[in-house]
């Protein structure tokens, strides 16, 4: 087994090097940049590493389709929310901290991080959770802490592109390790990308878009066999939505101090995906030592009561899965029912698919007719859609406008 990551809570005293300063970095030429199509004019010497990083392009609101084609009635489902309201419980504890939004948050979170381990359970303790600003943040918080100019990253792709930001930005360098023909993880490509420079590898399970898990042996496999400066990041922000049996259960390896951090998000399944709330799950020296990234007070009230509040909203969590599961069982049987569309089983909140039209031609005639699904393009994946499970209606009204679309452009054709 590998030596899991020794870290002292201690700093050493700074000492002052005779070394020469580092060259000045080279300006850029600020006639070639621009930022969203917009030039930037600035002698700054601006940070290549920034530059070059994608920007992130959410998909259109609903607010946005209504004033675009004038419509009243619009169904997202882009972004693989909840779409179960939030409880009024959870409403009422925003409300009540809304009231000292005058004074700054609590430094710690301490209450929260208790909260999570009373909930999950699984062996763990407040010492091995981290709170940010949502799974991204964390995610970012992450790439900071493990990633120097030099290093390596590896990646699964067709996968959740804010890993391949969150490298790029800090200046490492970025290896695909893609996964097979049919959207599973080879583990033996994974290990083979391995080099002495990497220092981090990305799985997602279930899998953002594919909607694929992570099997136990495939984890077994890949920890045996990895050396001990690796760090695994196993973001599980869907994991409330599987029923695979071999589901790959990570707690194990982290209680066992392997270098193993688990991302979870309070986006999906408790329904918050407007307040920015997640966590990461570690060894209590590798939490110690993610911890130091975070900002001053970098939770609000808001999210803080939030997250206190669903955590004990164990009826919502269970309605929400019951439901979730249910729909995308019996969207997914509609669909293989299209001949004009291929669909992937999934343990995700949402469906892939591949239109025998060209998908992004199909999600604009979709979006005119009042449903927003997600062209995958920007998830390393062109020609396949996702759409997100909605509440009964809007996923009916989503095959019927589905089937229009079909129709439209086949005659169109």
């Amino acid at each position: 087994m590998p030596t899991p990551l020794l870290l002292c809570s201690s700093a050493p005293p700074l000492l002052r090097s005779s070394a020469p300063l580092p060259p000045a970095r080279p300006r850029i030429d600020n006639s070639q940049l621009s930022m969203n199509n917009c030039p930037m004019k600035t002698s700054l010497p601006l940070k290549p590493t920034i530059l070059n990083s994608p920007l992130y392009r959410g998909g259109n609101s609903t607010r946005m389709v209504q004033e675009k084609y004038g419509l009243t009635e619009v169904y997202k489902l882009a972004s693989n929310e909840n779409p179960l309201p939030t409880t009024a419980s959870v409403v009422a504890a925003v409300s009540a901290a809304a009231a000292e939004l005058n004074r700054y948050p609590s430094m710690g979170d301490e209450t929260l991080r208790e909260a999570l381990a009373a909930y999950i359970g699984r062996g763990t303790t407040a010492a091995n959770f981290v709170t940010g600003n949502g799974g991204c943040d964390v995610l970012f918080m992450l790439a900071n802490g493990f990633l120097s100019p030099g290093d390596e990253a590896i990646i699964c792709p067709p996968t959740f592109p804010v890993y391949e930001w969150s490298v790029r930005r800090v200046g490492a360098t970025l290896v695909k390790a893609p996964l097979t023909a049919d959207f599973a993880y080879d583990v033996e490509t994974i290990l083979a990308a391995v080099t002495e420079r990497t220092r981090l590898i990305y799985l997602c399970s279930p899998n953002n878009p594919t909607g694929g898990i992570l099997p136990q042996a495939a984890l077994d496999q890949l920890l045996a066999h990895l050396p001990e400066q690796v760090v695994v990041i196993s973001d599980e922000v869907y994991n409330q939505f599987n029923t695979a049996a071999d589901y790959a259960n990570s707690y194990r390896p982290l209680h066992e101090g392997r270098n193993l951090i688990i991302v979870h998000s309070f986006s999906k399944v408790f329904g918050l995906a407007g307040l920015r709330l997640g966590y990461a799950i570690a060894p209590p020296a590798l939490a110690e030592y993610i911890g130091r990234m975070r900002l001053p007070f970098h939770l609000s009230h808001l999210s803080m009561a939030a997250g206190m509040a669903a955590l004990a909203e164990r009826d919502y969590v269970e309605k929400s899965v019951e439901l979730i599961v249910g729909e995308r069982g019996r969207i997914y049987d509609a669909l293989r029912q299209r001949p004009f569309v291929t669909v992937y089983p999934s343990e995700a909140n949402f469906l892939l698919f591949k239109p025998a039209q060209d998908s992004k031609e199909m999600a604009e005639q979709l979006q005119q007719r009042g449903v927003i699904v997600r062209d995958l393009h920007g998830f390393y994946l062109p020609g396949y859609l996702r759409v997100s499970i909605g509440q009964p209606q809007e996923n009916d009204s989503f095959l019927a406008a589905l089937d229009a679309v079909q129709e439209h452009m086949t005659s169109a054709a």
